[in-house]
């Protein structure tokens, strides 16, 4: 079943979660209310971008699939400096007070730079469809001539 995936739309929901563990992990917050619920929203924003790019990846005719290509780069590294503040911060949710969160995050951090590698990989792709004529001459000309 085809449906309509607003890419613009899920990006931003998405970045709106990022900053919020930002913010998270800026306060002191309590990590027995806080640190389960916030793995599980690190494994979903992770799931999220993994489906994300791979139906941009599959919908080769989207009009401004470069741009989200672009805009899902920019949340994955959001979401990487997250994972990355994490890893190094002496806060109240870091692997320095719970070092068991510290496979996790190598396993999350991992998959933010293979979606990143291959988002770049995909950008340069999409620039080389983009140079070629989406409609030909002969198209062209009995278009014009209707």
């Amino acid at each position: 079943m085809n449906k309509h995936i607003n890419f613009e739309d899920n990006i931003f929901v998405l970045n709106l979660r990022i900053r919020m563990i930002q913010d998270l992990l800026i306060l002191d917050t309590d990590p027995g209310l806080f640190l389960h619920k916030t793995m599980d929203d690190l494994d979903f924003i992770n799931s999220c971008l993994n489906v994300l790019l791979s139906n941009l990846r599959e919908n080769n005719r989207l009009i401004e699939r470069s741009e989200e290509f672009h805009n899902l780069a920019e949340t994955d590294l959001q979401f990487c400096e997250a994972l990355k503040e994490m890893d190094r911060s002496g806060k109240n949710i870091s692997v320095i007070k719970y070092p068991e969160l510290q496979k996790q995050l190598n396993v999350l951090l991992t998959a933010s730079q293979d979606r990143l590698n291959s988002i770049k990989d995909l950008i340069g792709e999409a620039k080389q469809l983009t140079m070629e004529p989406v409609v030909g001459y002969d198209e062209l000309n009995e278009l014009l001539s209707s």
